[in-house]
């Protein structure tokens, strides 16, 4: 009896170190070389000359309202006044990527200043702050790998 109980503790103690090992990668996912991870699109914007500063991971407190669906990384356009940018959510499923982008174009409805620009490529969103011109939102848009 003492045997199963030392085996049921032990596959309890690995299933919790399994699963914490998987929250942290799912933390540095935004940085990875792929073509579909937050870092390669960061690049990418900076290769086609786009102005971007700052980019992070976001934190818990940086989703505000939004749904925390998918991994985001936080950027700067300083053009744009301080603390001004926008967002690149990379999410596991399309349904997680469009729950998101409905979020921020019907927040925007409600209050022009909360205007966003969404612009979506497989399950990647990239969320830019409503401020900046069109025709300049279309080139970041243009630039997602």
């Amino acid at each position: 009896m003492r045997r199963i109980t030392l085996v049921l503790l032990i596959l309890l103690v690995l299933s919790g170190c399994r699963e914490s090992s998987q929250e942290g990668d799912a933390g540095g996912a935004s940085g990875a070389g792929d073509t579909g991870s937050a870092g390669a699109i960061v690049t990418a914007f900076r290769n086609a000359g786009l102005e971007i500063q700052g980019e992070r991971a976001m934190k818990p407190e940086d989703y505000g309202d939004a749904p925390k669906l998918c991994t985001g990384t936080l950027f700067l356009v300083p053009s744009l006044g301080a603390n001004k940018g926008g967002h690149v959510f990379v999410c596991e499923r399309r349904e997680e990527m469009l729950s998101i982008k409905t979020f921020y174009n019907v927040r925007g409805q409600g209050n022009p200043e909360l205007r966003s620009w969404t612009f979506s490529k497989d399950n990647v969103l990239l969320q830019i702050d409503g401020s900046m011109p069109r025709d300049k939102a279309k080139l970041y848009e243009a630039a997602l790998p």
